[in-house]
């Protein structure tokens, strides 16, 4: 039907608008309309990339003005459905275009009042606009962007993750990668931390469900914020094989070890600890707990100091002698490694997004850096040179490929939980070493094509070039991911022992 009554604009092209066909936005009822408006600004320029913002007047008509076809219309209503708490609107398109005003100020005002989610990559962008003249400083000093937090906290991003029963935002696995993707590209190491967070509520949400509901009255409410660590000295990357213990004593455990990489922690309110409980034969149970931060019982034994991400407080804590209580242990003693694995997703792709953002701020860098700088001996831009194209060339290539790669990946994620939680982790795994291969690929050549002048302290491709060389180092381990993913395609059993029998 939607066909039909387009049909007659379909083959109209964008024009000027000689005379308002609908309501001006003064005209449109209530206080809330002008972000309303905003919000579907960019749904058109999500639907159709070819648009330019002015061209978005509010009395412009979706079909005569802008030249939206039944295929354009279908997809616009399907962005509608997932912005605004599945509002149908096609009754109204119908009828607007069929009495010639279906106009952008007339679509906000049918949509003022209608519960609207978060548009979460939107606020990553404007967030990390106001974050990027700020990224320099915290590099140079290694402190902690308590500024941005703070920033973060109080715009509602820090609750995307958060399901939406509990008050939160409840963001799709693409929206958290989109946004994150986008806030890498002000402060890596904004984005590198918030993650920690971010992905944290995301996982054990699925694998604790309401379980956890003071947390997300904790982060919702108060602003409290996650900080977690799997990773430990002398483990080589095997998170599965935890050096804390926590040891049972009445009313919960005793927690015993030391944790590196606890990348947010200056800024958390909540965190997450992996142990292992041993048994009276010595076999070891992998269990987590989830609980507020500890006044007493966890010590920063190092602070963060490093030669990319510095900024993201990803301090060594030792942890002596810290009483947990049982309420605060997520699922059974043992099933950590699995609940892990089925939810792996939401922490392999969104850090694979942060260095994506990098990556792709690199290319806007040299690609911007290109066209107005000059030398003596070339008569006009660098980016005329071929070296200069060749290489861009490459890095766009790279950027679509990595892109690919980790949405693919976003988009391959079902609603229930993997049948084969193992399968899915090396997938995973995959993707995440793929991406941050190709990321680092891209900014390495954003370096060969700054020449001196990007390896000098005042470029911020110095900064991308330290930060993205992280991604090849953040778990999961390249060789550890190679070998799994190995095993798995020979037929090998992938946690078999011993790990190189013949």
């Amino acid at each position: 039907m939607l066909g039909a009554v387009v049909s007659s604009h379909s083959t109209l092209r964008p024009r000027e608008c000689s005379a308002a066909t609908g309501p001006s936005i003064a005209e449109v009822p209530g206080p809330s309309v002008e972000p309303v408006l905003r919000r579907v600004r960019s749904l058109l320029l999500a639907v159709d990339a070819d648009l330019d913002a002015s061209e978005l007047a509010p009395e412009r008509s979706l079909t005569r003005d802008l030249g939206f076809d039944s295929v354009r219309l279908g997809a616009l209503l399907d962005r509608i459905r997932q912005a605004f708490d599945d509002v149908d609107l096609t009754p109204w398109l119908i009828e607007a275009a069929q009495r010639g005003d279906d106009t952008i100020a007339g679509l906000a005002a049918a949509l003022a009042g209608s519960p609207a989610r978060a548009d979460y990559v939107a606020l990553a962008r404007e967030l990390a606009a106001g974050f990027a003249p700020r990224a320099r400083e915290y590099d140079e000093s290694g402190r902690f962007p308590h500024e941005n937090f703070a920033e973060l906290v109080a715009s509602g991003y820090t609750a995307m993750t958060v399901p939406r029963r509990h008050g939160g935002g409840g963001a799709s696995l693409e929206e958290v990668c989109r946004a994150q993707e986008a806030l890498a590209t002000g402060c890596a190491s904004t984005a590198f931390a918030v993650n920690m967070h971010i992905h944290g509520v995301a996982l054990l949400s699925a694998a604790a469900g309401s379980t956890i509901e003071w947390a997300y009255e904790a982060i919702v409410r108060e602003g409290a914020l996650l900080a977690g660590g799997f990773s430990e000295p002398d483990v080589g990357g095997h998170w599965l094989r935890s050096t804390t213990r926590a040891t049972p004593v009445p009313g919960g455990y005793r927690l015993r070890g030391t944790k590196g990489f606890f990348s947010g922690y200056p800024a958390s309110g909540l965190v997450f600890l992996s142990a292992a409980i041993p048994d009276e034969r010595g076999v070891e149970s992998p269990v987590g707990f989830l609980l507020p931060r500890p006044a007493a019982g966890i010590r920063v034994a190092a602070e963060w100091s490093a030669g990319g991400m510095r900024a993201t407080g990803s301090h060594t804590l030792e942890i002596d002698d810290l009483h947990v209580a049982s309420r605060y242990r997520i699922g059974a003693p043992g099933e950590l490694p699995l609940l892990f694995m089925r939810a792996c997703h939401w922490a392999w792709c969104s850090f694979a997004a942060v260095f994506v953002g990098i990556a792709g701020a690199a290319l806007e860098h040299v690609a911007h850096s290109q066209r107005r700088r000059t030398l003596q001996v070339v008569s006009g831009p660098l980016a005329r040179l071929p070296g200069v194209q060749f290489r861009v060339a490459e890095m766009h290539v790279k950027l679509a490929a990595a892109r690919a790669c980790l949405y693919r990946a976003v988009r391959s994620v079902q609603d229930e939980p993997a049948a084969d939680p193992l399968a899915h982790y090396i997938d995973m795994s995959l993707m995440k070493t793929t991406v941050c291969r190709l990321a680092h690929e891209i900014v390495t050549l954003a370096v060969e094509v700054e020449g001196g002048s990007g390896y000098a302290s005042v470029s911020p491709i110095q900064r991308m070039y330290r930060d993205v060389a992280a991604g090849l180092l953040v778990p999961p381990v390249t060789d550890v991911t190679l070998e799994w993913a190995g095993k798995q395609a020979l037929g090998i059993p992938v946690l078999g022992e011993p790990r190189w029998a013949v």
